[in-house]
């Protein structure tokens, strides 16, 4: 069928090639044929002109690639060279005979991907309980990086003998809805020494107050959150156990879920409750996935793990923050404070409300901050990231305050996501965040109120 014929031929044409390019997925839609090289078309067959003119052929080779062919080839390698792109096109596309819907995953294998969780051999190794140092030099800065370069413990047993308050541990889980390169934030926040800074209203010095170590990463399974979730909750609350509070750097929020499960299991259901900072409700119902991160507070609000009237959130906003979604954190009880609320009675008042939900709440906590409840100038690498928000003095404040006021059974800090952000201002501002909370941790640790603030910190005295 000559590609140069009239109207109406093209007509019946356009339904020809509609039947048989369908096994093949034209992406770029249909191709025109410069008519310099309509010639060269006219004499391949309906199936090879059909593949051309659909588009389907530029899936395989580049448009200029293709134009250079048609012009420099007779018509038998023209047509072999057809032949030979729609069979690649046919390989390349899903076929139920051959193809499997989704990758099988082994349910029933005790073993991860590549390697176990805790290998045999590490145990055997002989030396006294306690956490230790892995720095060459005096200046933690000089060897190998730690969370505020803090000492490493490795088991149970470490935390325990060195009296640990504060375990703190990476969680380089990458799966959920977000920005990908989420698991590369404990490494950044590890390399970038700006945790431990004493606290600027008390004085008080965290890592001289706490007994505080770097516990490493959580070993993740990179192609399952489901697998991942088990082992992330076993861990916490191995953690939980020894009396050390739990300090968890994501990581994507999907591993809220699992952060507060294993806390609970060690301190009870609706023994604590949770203060929440995200841009993002995370109280999905209806999506296809049931663990992520878009579900985290619903499964722990739907499993009886924290109550809703023990559940407090800050900085809504954005498209999850919906009236269906606000009209369930009403009826369960939440108490939730938005971005709009916080624009119309101001961030003083909002913050003063939030103190008294927090007073008159249960005696502990666990606190968790999405870190896409700062605004995008002050938080430009945030995988979920959404406009407006929270300033940095905003969060920080805070989180000291909570975490000096109340006793906090483990804190979260998730969906950091570095490579957004080369300028390492957002990794510099949620180790802030992260000091924060060791600052208030301390701040009561040390007996002070949390509103406590040191003569010196307030003025020089100079008349």
């Amino acid at each position: 069928m000559p590609l140069n014929s009239n109207k109406n031929s093209w007509g019946m044409r356009s339904f020809v090639v509609a039947m048989l390019v369908l096994p093949f997925a034209a992406a770029n839609g249909e191709w025109t044929v410069p008519g310099d090289l309509a010639s060269r078309v006219d004499v391949l067959n309906e199936a090879q002109q059909a593949f051309i003119v659909s588009g389907a052929v530029t899936n395989i080779i580049p448009e200029r690639q293709l134009m250079h062919e048609l012009a420099t080839r007779d018509a038998d390698s023209m047509a072999q060279l057809l032949d030979d792109l729609m069979a690649v096109a046919a390989q390349m596309g899903y076929s139920p005979e051959h193809d499997m819907g989704a990758a099988p995953l082994n349910l029933t294998t005790k073993n991860w991907v590549w390697a176990t969780p805790t290998p045999a051999a590490l145990r055997e190794e002989e030396r006294e309980p306690g956490p230790f140092s892995v720095h060459r030099y005096l200046h933690p800065e000089s060897g190998v990086p730690t969370f505020g370069g803090a000492k490493v413990a490795v088991w149970p047993e470490d935390l325990v003998a060195g009296n640990v308050d504060v375990a703190i541990m990476g969680v380089p889980s990458d799966m959920s809805s977000g920005q990908r390169d989420a698991a590369w934030a404990p490494d950044e926040m590890r390399a970038l020494d700006t945790i431990a800074s004493p606290d600027g209203q008390s004085l008080v010095k965290p890592l001289e107050t706490l007994s505080v170590v770097d516990y490493g990463n959580v070993y993740v399974d990179r192609l399952s959150v489901e697998r991942t979730i088990g082992h992330v909750a076993d861990t916490i609350a191995e953690v939980s156990a020894t009396g050390a509070m739990p300090m968890i750097v994501g990581g994507d929020t999907s591993m809220l879920y699992p952060s507060v499960q294993g806390v609970a299991r060690n301190r009870g259901k609706g023994s604590f409750g949770l203060l929440h900072l995200s841009a993002h409700p995370d109280a999905e119902r209806y999506g296809d996935h049931a663990i992520s991160d878009r579900q985290a507070v619903f499964r722990l609000l739907d499993e009886g793990i924290v109550s809703g009237s023990d559940t407090i959130q800050i900085g809504l906003r954005g498209p999850d923050a919906d009236a269906d979604t606000l009209r369930w954190l009403r009826e369960a009880g939440v108490r939730y404070h938005t971005m709009t609320e916080i624009r119309q009675r101001g961030f003083a008042d909002v913050l003063k409300r939030v103190r008294r939900e927090i007073q008159r709440g249960p005696d502990a906590f666990f606190v968790s901050v999405d870190v896409s409840a700062l605004a995008p100038s002050d938080m430009i690498a945030a995988g979920r990231v959404t406009a407006d928000g929270l300033d940095i003095e905003q969060v920080t404040q805070t989180i000291r305050h909570v975490c000096a006021a109340k006793d906090i059974v483990g804190f979260e800090i998730t969906d950091l996501a570095p490579m957004m952000d080369l300028s390492d201002l957002s990794v510099l501002h949620s180790n802030a965040v992260l000091n924060a909370c060791l600052a208030g941790i301390a701040v009561r640790k040390a007996g002070l109120d949390p509103d406590y603030i040191h003569p010196l910190a307030l003025d020089h005295g100079q008349r």
